[in-house]
């Protein structure tokens, strides 16, 4: 993978301050939820225009709609993957509500099923998290090679782009969590500073959001690059 092409391309598009203000508007009302899914949706678009060598693919923000049922997709399809997790929980909380009311005659042993249980489901829990880490990325990829919504429910095909994907994925993470790492150092020390020092932590803090969404999906979209056969023009 190219992780400097993927930190350094976003300057590269002479319009990239408009469209990062852009990307940080949206991401400062995202407390309202609706524009999580244009942000989730730009990634994606992001990660489209790498997979399809696109020169400059920073996209403008012009398709509104298009944005929007991408990151609506890329959400769905993330959360039903999630349900195993969630049934988990579920059972956890029914043996508590169900231990909670055994006779007292029966406490002893209502509170080992519910040490037990939980004790289980955190295991299991734990597992499918680690999973997810993976599966997550591989269902963006399997959406952005497909442009279909169905696709990311051929379950084998997505477990096949995460099984083969390890390695990305992970060197993802590790870059990503580098750099939000750096940034946090800097800001960190920049808001000892008097005035101008807490400016520029305050400016640093509210654009490292948008950049590192683009650089996530740059970095996406390298390895759906790979999925067609276009690896080598990241190479460079």
């Amino acid at each position: 993978m190219d992780l400097a092409k993927a930190f350094t391309y976003i300057t590269e598009d002479e319009r990239w301050v408009n469209k990062l203000l852009i990307a940080l508007i949206v991401m400062f009302f995202s407390f309202l939820f609706i524009p999580i899914f244009f942000l989730i949706g730009y990634s994606v678009a992001i990660t489209r225009n790498v997979k399809d060598g696109v020169e400059k693919p920073l996209p403008e923000w012009d398709d509104w709609g298009k944005l929007f049922m991408d990151g609506l997709y890329i959400f769905l399809a993330q959360l039903v993957y999630t349900l195993p997790f969630w049934l988990l929980v579920c059972i956890a909380g029914a043996v508590t509500i169900a231990a909670g009311g055994a006779p007292t005659d029966a406490q002893d042993f209502a509170a080992a099923a519910m040490g037990t249980t939980w004790l289980i489901v955190s295991c299991l829990g734990f597992l499918l998290l680690v999973a997810l880490f993976f599966i997550s990325p591989a269902i963006i990829v399997q959406y952005v090679l497909t442009d279909n919504f169905g696709a990311c429910f051929r379950f084998g095909e997505v477990f096949g782009i995460a099984r083969q994907s390890i390695g990305d994925i992970l060197m993802v993470f590790l870059a990503t969590f580098g750099a939000g790492l750096a940034v946090s150092i800097v800001t960190g020390v920049l808001s000892i500073i008097p005035c101008l020092g807490w400016i520029l932590s305050f400016v640093i803090g509210l654009v490292v959001g948008p950049y590192l969404t683009a650089v996530t999906g740059h970095l996406y979209g390298q390895i759906a690059a790979k999925f067609t056969g276009k690896s080598a023009k990241f190479a460079a």
